[in-house]
């Protein structure tokens, strides 16, 4: 029940077809509280321990606790023996295949021995750098390059997100940061991956590189001030090699003050294509309703460890 969560549980709230029966966390100050107390959802439920969560018998569980798929194994494996679908915002969980194979094939196996699906998804990875992506070649003959934009104004964003990006370090802070690997965007690797498996390409190597963008002049938000030549954010490109050739290119861009916010895929072959979405994606917004439409997907899909690429087609659910 962090911050995301707390986002989440309205939106479960507003479903007709979702009832929240149960919710857990770690931490002492809200274990016991209601719902209700800790968001605007109009529920009883009270945050309890697993055990206590499991007793009330869910067909789902939606976790949002990490970013990588090795230590949320240790915490889903019991929901999977429980017979649980899981849903996580866990950005490695999105296309582990590649990066992790033999974690991967051991969620599988386990999943399908107790019949049920895990998924992970939310925005970004398992929407607008991979999944829509994907979507969009339908209506092109051949494609011989991809180029994926996320550019976003940080500004509107979670204090936690823009703690992430680096927003008001100094460049060598930031730097520092990004060297122990404490600033980067989680899931370009994995949604590279998943764009290669859908198209059918074989990756030689993929890059990952992480720079700050430089504030030219003061930004100022509630509570926070960034000044000029510090870091606003991050620029973070991913790019995927075939035959030493660089065919997918993902931009990710967050920064505060960042003008012209937008996402965009653009593919280059026969016909070139655009999609364009001016203003971009607000990301808790969006992550949220891909969550919560996932739910009743995840449970008509079949059993294993389940990707985007996969899935049947996920809409927005009553």
């Amino acid at each position: 029940m962090g911050p995301l969560g707390c986002l989440m549980t309205p939106v479960f709230g507003n479903k007709a077809s979702i009832d929240v029966v149960a919710a857990v966390d770690v931490n002492p100050d809200i274990v016991g509280k209601s719902l209700g107390d800790l968001t605007t959802a109009d529920s009883d439920v009270t945050v309890s321990d697993l055990d206590t969560a499991l007793a009330q018998s869910p067909d789902v569980a939606v976790v949002t606790t990490v970013s990588e798929v090795d230590r949320l194994w240790p915490q889903i494996q019991p929901l999977v023996a429980a017979g649980v679908n899981v849903v996580s915002t866990c950005e490695e969980l999105s296309y582990p295949w590649t990066t992790q194979p033999d974690l991967s094939r051991e969620i599988n196996a386990v999943a399908r021995e107790a019949g049920v699906s895990v998924l992970g998804t939310g925005i970004n990875p398992g929407y607008l750098m991979d999944f829509l992506p994907t979507v969009a070649t339908a209506v092109v003959n051949h494609v011989d390059r991809v180029l994926i934009e996320r550019i976003q104004d940080a500004t509107t964003r979670r204090l936690p997100f823009c703690q992430k990006i680096g927003a008001g370090l100094t460049p060598q802070a930031f730097q520092e940061l990004v060297t122990s690997g404490k600033i980067r965007h989680v899931g370009l690797t994995e949604s590279m991956h998943l764009l290669a498996a859908k198209l059918g390409w074989s990756l030689d190597r993929t890059e990952d590189v992480v720079e700050p963008v430089i504030a030219d002049i003061p930004v100022h938000g509630e509570g926070w001030t960034v000044k000029s030549g510090q870091a606003a954010g991050v620029n973070q490109t991913g790019r995927g090699y075939v035959d030493g050739e660089e065919i997918i290119t993902l931009v990710f861009r967050a920064a505060v003050g960042q003008p012209n916010p937008r996402d965009t895929v653009t593919l280059s072959g026969d016909p070139d294509y655009t999609v364009n979405v001016p203003g971009g994606t607000h990301g808790d917004t969006a992550t949220c309703a891909i969550i919560a439409n996932a739910i009743p997907a995840i449970q008509a899909a079949p059993a294993g460890l389940r990707t985007m690429a996969d899935m049947p087609p996920i809409s927005c659910c009553l």
